[in-house]
């Protein structure tokens, strides 16, 4: 067992390897990934169940893992691989898109093959909770070995280990959420009765400050704000984030400014029963929760460019 570094000038000089452990260190922009390749094969029939966690992993920057062939495993975007980085993607393309959360620092990655002659199947795991059949791949297919991947598009280190038990729990969990996070759906806006049924995502931000959330909703494009509460006066302020910049027809543009209105101008947020009573622009509009569909499994073999 080993790991193996795609040949290019960038990983010859910011990859160092010692035992089961990689290290990446890179002092300018990453233009494309760098990919390494940990030999432990899968080579026949059989379970196969690896982890890779995370020692260290710059913030702003990005990783993956996965699985490929001696053949596809190639420098940068000319990998192809069953990948995931919070989406599942082949290593340059996007395939599903929020099947778990993006890799960070601590986070361990837990991959399960299950390879038999009819079919391939690849489970992932994410600090040790199941997100679910993420591959599956049907005969015939002509691939012999397959090995474990890891990509940094930023500085990190990771470790792997290759374990005899396999998890039995397979399938993703329901989420459960306290207060006012979780996933909602506006159903009840008087003042514009035509702009309900959007989803919204409401939840704490990463770092220090407990009272600062992210909002995000979507009609034609993505939306993103930054919501901010004051608890000594319970008063919310909404600051605008990033959103998308498609087009689309006259009358869904009418709405999504409809929504990016409500969105702006919040000030107020309460959980009331079961419902979320959010205050905007003097009005006031209820949610209720939902629960969202679960990310597909992809189902085309990425190594012979089926997509």
């Amino acid at each position: 067992m080993s790991w193996i570094i795609e040949e290019s000038n960038d990983a010859s000089s910011a990859i160092n390897v010692q035992g089961n452990t990689v290290t990446c260190q890179k002092e300018d922009f990453y233009g494309s990934p760098i990919n390494v390749l940990w030999k432990d094969p899968a080579d026949k029939s059989g379970l196969y169940y690896w982890q890779i966690e995370f020692l260290q992993l710059d913030k702003q920057g990005n990783a993956s893992v996965g699985l490929t062939t001696q053949d596809h495993f190639k420098a940068g975007y000319a990998i192809k691989s069953m990948e995931y980085n919070g989406n599942l993607a082949d290593g340059s393309a996007f395939l599903v898109g929020s099947f778990g959360d993006r890799i960070k620092q601590g986070d361990n990655i837990g991959i399960l093959l299950n390879l038999t002659d009819s079919e391939m199947k690849v489970h992932l795991f994410l600090n040790g909770q199941p997100l679910g059949l993420a591959f599956h791949v049907q005969a015939p297919f002509s691939i012999s070995v397959i090995n474990v991947v890891v990509s940094f598009s930023a500085n990190g280190e990771a470790t792997i280990i290759r374990l005899k038990q396999v998890p039995t729990s397979l399938d993703r969990q329901e989420e459960q959420f306290n207060g006012i996070e979780g996933h909602w759906k506006l159903v009840d806006y008087p003042q514009h009765s035509d702009c309900t049924g959007y989803h919204f995502h409401l939840f704490k931000k990463g770092g220090m400050d407990n009272n600062v959330y992210s909002l995000s909703t979507r009609v034609i494009n993505t939306m993103n704000s930054i919501l901010c509460h004051d608890p000594s006066t319970n008063q919310w302020q909404s600051q605008s984030g990033m959103s998308t910049m498609m087009g689309g027809d006259q009358e869904s543009m009418r709405k999504e400014g409809v929504i990016s209105e409500l969105t702006n101008g919040i000030t107020g947020v309460e959980l009331q029963g079961q419902k979320l009573v959010i205050t905007s622009n003097g009005n006031q509009v209820k949610l209720e929760r939902y629960t969202p569909e679960p990310p597909q499994t992809y189902t085309k073999n990425v190594f012979a460019r089926e997509y």
